[in-house]
């Protein structure tokens, strides 16, 4: 093995030009938020073969559970896990239904969900609610990579304006007759066309949390003295989050 991190060393065994520019992405924006997931039980909902998890070690979680929806994925990264040594901090698990994970409340002290709510179709609360209920009271959600559904353009599948505000049927015919979208696939729901929103995340999580507010960006702290959320602007935003405990404001 030449690669010098797991990160990289998936990607020589499963690896593609995509997944390399997401495993760059990723593990820059996690530098940032290290202090999130160093030491900690991390889930990464919607895990895939695995990328994600690995950038997770990198960045110093003790432990990360991964569950997907596709279980020839989680087959190939457990595989490459084990390959790697891995098997003991990191593994994957085969979910037919991710409304409805195996765990109990409050299992894990963070959770990252990377690049995977723009491939859930509306609606999505119980999507969200489901790993919210995971998070232990102090620990975070972060979500990542999952673009914003209130731009009029579409930075994810078709590179289209209006397309995330047109209804599906619509979006679908419109990015066909642009020649943007193969007629013969079947996914067009799952594509990633439509992000999602401020309003439509936070709406669905229950009790008390605080959204830690991006800042890296004039815009950021623009929007906040506005009183409005700081990614609102942003193509790809990204939302933490901190559960509280009950009435705490």
């Amino acid at each position: 093995m030449t690669a010098a991190t797991p990160g990289a060393a998936l990607l020589e065994y499963a690896g593609s030009p995509v997944e390399h520019t997401r495993y760059t992405h990723l593990k820059a924006l996690l530098q940032s938020y290290r202090w999130v997931f160093e030491g900690k039980h991390v889930l990464d909902f919607g895990a895939g073969y695995g990328l994600s998890a690995a950038v997770l070690v990198e960045r110093g979680a003790s432990a990360v559970t991964g569950v997907e929806p596709d279980r020839a994925r989680v087959e190939r990264g457990n595989t490459i896990f084990e390959r790697l040594g891995l098997a003991d901090r990191v593994r994957l698990y085969h979910v037919a239904d991710s409304r409805h994970l195996p765990f109990a409340d409050s299992t894990f002290d963070a959770v990252l969900v990377n690049a995977v709510f723009e491939h859930i179709p509306q609606p999505r609360p119980s999507y969200i609610r489901e790993v919210w209920r995971l998070v232990k009271v102090g620990g975070y959600l972060l979500v990542n990579e999952t673009p914003n559904k209130y731009l009029p353009f579409d930075v994810h599948t078709t590179q289209l304006a209006l397309v995330p505000w047109l209804p599906v049927a619509v979006a679908h015919r419109y990015a066909v007759w642009r020649g943007k979208f193969n007629p013969e696939r079947t996914d067009w729901a799952t594509s990633g066309w439509r992000g999602m929103g401020y309003w439509e995340f936070v709406s669905a999580l229950t009790g008390d949390y605080e959204v830690i507010s991006e800042r890296s960006r004039l815009r950021h702290r623009m929007l906040r003295r506005l009183g409005l959320p700081a990614s609102l602007l942003d193509p790809y935003p990204n939302y933490l989050v901190l559960k509280l405990p009950a009435g705490e404001p």
